[in-house]
Formats: structure tokens, C-alpha cells, sequence
């Protein structure tokens, strides 16, 4: 078959599942393996392989599997390249589609898949597998699942309509990446990190005994709630993102402040988010300490449609809901043009950290001063 250019997972080649294929000879791979082969040794695809069940099996440490710009197409079942306590395997160069299981790494260290296109079903699960990279790669209409792993990272890929999860998966790593049309789930995970991406329509949220994430850099667009920070989750930092066209840009909504104690909202632009830039809600505090400080809030809540745990209206830059005497500092925020208040807040349930500034905000400031 006429090596193809570009990746055609939904492409199906005319011959019978791997009858016209034969074993990998052990010199080299000048034919496609069969359908279910066990690979021990680094093997270049030469045509589109289509499988009924597991395509390949990566028995070996080492291996390179490398599409050769070709296809590995499922029928709906089964696992496109399964790696179980294989250390340093690498997948590359092609396309993958139609398996309940795209790739699954498990038991393994340093997996890295790299210029694959990647559809259907899960496509990445990776389980123990720690010290793993997937770049240059795209997923789409596929499931991304990271769980009980260290040190994954995600680099310079795009996910479209792809979940991503991450569970137990500290240190992992999103950066240079595009996600669009697909939720991020973080629970219980320490110190990842999202970075320098742009996240459309792909709300993300963090909860579970998540401790010190980082959203940095980003752009965070489109969503319901761009960031979502639950219970149980303390010394969040949100840095230097931009949020636009959500209808809230970051939402805290915990029973308690202690649980989500270290927040910091800082240097971030909320812009033209339809009900309010932050939404910090707080219904009692037995400790705990939050700041929400040199942000801009520009152009929100001019839509609203949404209220605060108490029912009031949202339309506004920030807004807190918080209870008496909770240590939430707001500091240093510039607000401007924004539909009700640039800063509301009840007396005396934030800290007023001064230097707030407010302009062509039709009520101004609520429970801080602004200049």
C-alpha cells in the first residue's frame, strides 16, 4: 500500500485482518507484524495495520514502535499498543484509532509517544507509569487518563473533545498544549502544573486532597467555570492567566476556608467573562488564609444570569460570598467597566489589603475601599 502523507485513522485497508502480514523478521522490519504480536524488538510499520482485538504487544524495554506514518486501525475492541512492565518505550510517527485503548502504558517508566494522531475510546491511559512524556501529539474524540503516576508531563499537543484526567498523578505536567472542547479533572494530586496552554471550553477543576497546584501563563476561555477550585485542596496558586468569555473565570465554592487555605489569585486579566471574573465562596472558616490580589477585571458581568450561594446577583469583577472574619485578602486589583461592581463583598469578610482601584464600575466597591 502507498505510504500516506498525512494520518487517515478512519481509513480501513481492503485486506483481511492481518492476512496479508507477516512476522517481524528478527533482522530488521521490512513487514508489518501480525495482529496480537508480541515485540521485543524495535519494529517500523510499512502499511496501515488493521486489527480485530490487540494490535501490538510491547514485551521488551527499549522498543521503539514507530507507525512509519502509517495506521493502526481497531475495529472497536481491544488495545492499539499495550506496554506492561516495559521501561523506555517509545511510540511514534502515525496514527491510531478505532480500540477501546489507543495506548497503554502500565507498570512502566519513561513512555513517551511522540507525533501520533490519537482517536476513539481511551486513547492514552496511562497507569504506573512515572516519567513519561507525550508530545507533539493530538487526541481527538478520545479519553486521556493519567493515574498513579509521577513526573508525566504533556508538551506541545493538542486535545480536542479529549477529557483529560489526572488522579494521583503528582508533578504532572501540561504546558504548551492546546485543549479544546474537553473537561480537566484533577483529584488527588500534588504540585501539577498547567502552564503556558490554551484551555477552550475546557473547564478545569482540582479537589480531592489536590495540594499546590499551579495555573500559569494560560489562556482559559469559553467555559462555564474556567478553574474550579473544591475541597480539600490547599496551596492553589493561580498566576498570570488570562480568563475570557467564561461565565465566571475562577470559582471557589467550599463549606470552610481551611481546606483551600494558600489560594492565591494573583496577576491574572478577567476580561468579558459574562458573571464575574472570581467567585470566591466561603460559608464558615475555622482557620485558613486566601489572597486575590493584583488581578484586572475588565468588562464583566454584563450578562449575568448566575448567583452567589446566597442568591444574589452576579455581575461583577470579583465577588465574595465569604462570612465574617475570613482571612481573604484583596489587594491591589484594577477594576474597570464592569456590569454592577467591580469588587463586592460583605463588611468585614475579607481583609482589605488596599490598593484597589476602580473605574466605570456603576456601584463601585463593596466591603474594600477603591480609589
Amino acid at each position: 500500500m502507498r505510504k500516506i502523507s498525512r494520518f487517515a485513522p478512519r481509513i480501513l485497508v481492503a485486506a483481511a485482518v492481518g492476512a496479508a502480514f507477516a512476522a517481524v523478521p528478527a533482522t530488521g522490519a521490512l513487514a508489518n507484524p501480525l495482529c496480537g504480536s508480541t515485540i521485543t524488538a524495535s519494529v517500523t510499520l510499512t502499511a496501515d495495520l488493521t486489527c480485530a482485538g490487540d494490535a501490538l504487544i510491547v514485551g521488551a524495554a527499549g522498543v521503539t514502535v514507530n507507525l512509519g506514518g502509517y495506521n493502526i486501525i481497531g475495529t472497536g475492541t481491544g488495545t492499539a499498543v499495550r506496554s506492561s512492565s516495559a521501561n523506555d518505550v517509545t511510540v511514534t510517527n502515525g496514527g491510531i484509532s478505532g480500540f477501546t485503548q489507543g495506548f497503554y502504558g502500565f507498570l512502566s517508566q519513561r513512555q513517551t509517544l511522540r507525533n501520533l494522531h490519537i482517536s476513539d475510546g481511551v486513547g492514552i491511559k496511562l497507569l504506573n507509569a512515572s516519567d513519561s512524556t507525550i508530545l507533539s501529539t493530538t487526541v481527538t474524540n478520545a479519553q486521556v487518563q493519567v493515574q498513579a503516576s509521577t513526573g508525566v508531563m504533556l508538551s506541545h499537543d493538542t486535545l480536542d473533545h479529549a477529557p483529560l484526567t489526572a488522579f494521583e498523578a503528582n508533578t504532572f505536567k501540561v504546558t504548551l498544549s492546546g485543549l479544546t472542547d474537553g473537561a480537566v479533572s484533577i483529584g488527588e494530586s500534588n504540585s501539577v502544573k498547567l502552564t503556558t496552554s490554551t484551555f477552550t471550553r475546557a473547564p478545569i477543576s482540582y479537589s480531592t486532597a489536590s495540594k499546590n497546584i499551579l495555573i500559569q501563563g494560560n489562556t482559559i476561555q469559553g467555559a462555564a467555570e474556567g478553574v474550579r477550585i473544591n475541597a480539600s485542596s490547599t496551596g492553589g496558586q493561580i498566576l498570570g492567566n488570562t480568563f475570557t468569555g467564561n461565565t465566571i473565570g475562577v470559582r471557589t465554592t467550599v463549606p470552610d476556608l481551611a481546606p483551600v487555605s494558600g489560594t492565591v489569585i494573583s496577576g491574572n486579566t478577567f476580561t468579558g467573562n459574562t458573571a464575574a471574573g472570581v467567585l470566591f465562596e466561603v460559608s464558615s472558616t475555622t482557620g485558613g488564609t486566601a489572597s486575590v490580589s493584583g488581578n484586572s477585571f475588565i468588562g464583566n458581568g454584563l450578562v449575568g444570569g448566575v448567583n452567589d450561594r446566597l442568591g444574589r446577583p452576579l455581575a461583577d469583577g470579583a465577588h465574595f460570598a465569604t462570612v465574617a472574619g475570613a482571612a481573604v485578602t484583596v489587594a491591589n486589583n484594577l477594576t474597570q467597566g464592569n456590569g454592577r461592581y467591580g469588587i463586592f463583598a460583605d463588611p468585614s469578610t475579607v481583609i482589605d489589603g488596599g490598593g484597589n482601584d476602580s473605574t466605570g464600575d456603576p456601584l463601585g466597591c463593596s466591603g474594600v475601599v477603591c480609589i
